[in-house]
């Protein structure tokens, strides 16, 4: 998940809209359905994940791997790639931006798949600079591979 500072502060600002709509509902929870009550409770975990949710990388070299984690209150999903197994991180342009603009994403090219692992993507100069940078750490060729 991108942290930009934008990111954060929608994130927030959302969150806090809807803890306040959902306040409301609550207030009057003795007026609905189950069926109600339990669409709320399921919107109100939504709203936990989105508010709460991490995304943490982790090199260790001692041990050769990548730890990519995304949790909220709880673990949601590991994965665990060992350095050896790296063939080169590649940066390559994506398809399309949102905003028009050109968007970039880095990539783990692996020894033993065909279809490389997405990592990280973000604009050219942070994905340039954040890949020569994980290169160099863990010791693994960087392909710049742009249009």
């Amino acid at each position: 998940m991108a942290e930009t500072r934008l990111h954060v502060i929608a994130r927030v600002f959302f969150s806090c809209l809807f803890a306040c709509m959902l306040l409301i509902v609550i207030a009057g929870i003795a007026q609905h359905t189950y069926s109600e009550v339990f669409m709320y409770s399921t919107l109100a975990l939504l709203w936990w994940h989105f508010t709460f949710a991490k995304r943490q990388v982790t090199f260790d070299l001692q041990s050769q791997q990548i730890t990519i984690k995304i949790s909220s209150l709880y673990l949601l999903t590991q994965q665990v790639i060992p350095i050896r197994n790296i063939a080169a991180l590649q940066l390559r342009s994506r398809a399309s931006s949102g905003n028009g603009g050109r968007a970039y994403e880095l990539l783990i090219v692996m020894h033993t798949q065909t279809e490389p692992l997405k990592f990280e993507f973000g604009g050219l100069y942070q994905m340039q600079s954040l890949g020569k940078q994980i290169a160099d750490f863990c010791n693994i060729p960087f392909l710049n591979q742009l249009d």
